[in-house]
C-alpha cells in the first residue's frame, strides 16, 4: 500500500499524539503515538511508501528534511497550498523554484483552486497565479501535479484546458466530486483521483463521490488518507473528545481499500495492488 498524501511533517504529529488506527475490522484509537513510531508501524501494516506534498512555503523544508531521514519511504513533493498563497511573498516563488531543484523531488503540489471559505477576488486571483505557475515548474522539471481543488472545479477545469500540453500527469488529491467532473479529470486530463477518508465519512459528498469511485476505472485511483486531516465516521462506542483530538493516519488505508473493493465488486488484494502500481506509475517511483 502506498498512502499518496499525509503531511506526516505537520505539528500535529509532533510530541506525543493520540491517532485513529484499523484492526481489519472497527477504527481504534491508539494513545502515546510519535512520529518515529508510527512510520515504523506504518511499515509493519504494509505501508512501502508515503507521498508528503507542501502545505505552504514554510514546509517545504521540513519535508525535505523528515524525506532525508527516512529515505526511500517519504517522498517529497514541493509547492504552495492555494489557501496559503494568499499570504505568499514575491520572493516565495524564489523560494519554491529552488527548493523544486533538489534530487528526489516527485511532483509539485500542492496546487490549485481552493473556494470554499469566500474569498475576496484578489485572493482568488492570487490562488490563479500560484496555480499557473507551479503547473509551469512542473511542466519545466517534467513531473506531475498534486491538486488540491475545492469546490472551484470550473475554474480548475479552464486553467487545466489551457495547460493541457503541459501537464505531466498527477492526482486530485481528496477527490469528493462526482462521475461526471471525475471523467473529465481522468478522461481530458489524464489524471488520477485520490481517494481518501471521504469515502468512509457521514458527509454530503459521500454519495456522488461513491458514484465517481464506481463509474472511473480502478487504473485512475489512488489511495491517501491525508493525515492528520480527513478523518473516517467516528465509531459510537469512542466518544466525540476523543476522536476530535486523535490524529488521522496512513494506518486507516485498508478500510479505504475495502470500500472501493465493496463499491466495485473486486477484491481488497486488487484494489491494493492495483493502486500501489498506479502510484508508481503516476510518480515513476522506482523502489
Amino acid at each position: 500500500m502506498i498512502d499518496t498524501h499525509i503531511h506526516l511533517s505537520c505539528k500535529y504529529y509532533s510530541q506525543t499524539f493520540p491517532y485513529i488506527d484499523y484492526d481489519g475490522k472497527e477504527f481504534t484509537i491508539a494513545a502515546d503515538g510519535r512520529r518515529e513510531a508510527l512510520i515504523e508501524k506504518m511499515k509493519s501494516r504494509g505501508i512501502s511508501c508515503c507521498i508528503e506534498p507542501a502545505i505552504d512555503v514554510d514546509s517545504n523544508e521540513l519535508i525535505l528534511n523528515l524525506s532525508k531521514e527516512n529515505g526511500g519511504f517519504i517522498y517529497p513533493a514541493v509547492g504552495n497550498h492555494p489557501t496559503r498563497c494568499i499570504n505568499s511573498k514575491l520572493r516565495d516563488f524564489k523560494r519554491v523554484r529552488k527548493i523544486s531543484e533538489v534530487d528526489g523531488i516527485i511532483a509539485i503540489g500542492e496546487t490549485g483552486l481552493d473556494y470554499h471559505y469566500e474569498r475576496k477576488d484578489q485572493h482568488r486571483l492570487k490562488q490563479k497565479i500560484w496555480f499557473q505557475w507551479q503547473i509551469n515548474l512542473a511542466d519545466k522539471l517534467g513531473i506531475p501535479l498534486i491538486l488540491h481543488i475545492r469546490q472551484a472545479d470550473e475554474d480548475a477545469v479552464k486553467i487545466l484546458r489551457k495547460n493541457r500540453k503541459k501537464l505531466h500527469g498527477g492526482v486530485c488529491h481528496c477527490f469528493c466530486g462526482g462521475a461526471d467532473i471525475a471523467r473529465i479529470y481522468t478522461e481530458e486530463f489524464g489524471l488520477c483521483l485520490g481517494i481518501g477518508g471521504t469515502l468512509l465519512m457521514k458527509s454530503e459528498y459521500r454519495k456522488q463521490l461513491e458514484e465517481a469511485v464506481i463509474a472511473t476505472p480502478i487504473e485512475h485511483l489512488l489511495l491517501e488518507t491525508d493525515g492528520p486531516y480527513v478523518k473516517p465516521k467516528k465509531p459510537d462506542d469512542i466518544t466525540g473528545k476523543r476522536w476530535t483530538k486523535a490524529r488521522n493516519t496512513s494506518l486507516i488505508l485498508p478500510a479505504i481499500a475495502e470500500r472501493i473493493a465493496e463499491l466495485k465488486g473486486v477484491a481488497v488484494d486488487d484494489v491494493i495492488r492495483i493502486t500501489e502500481e498506479n502510484t508508481r506509475r503516476v510518480f515513476n517511483l522506482t523502489t
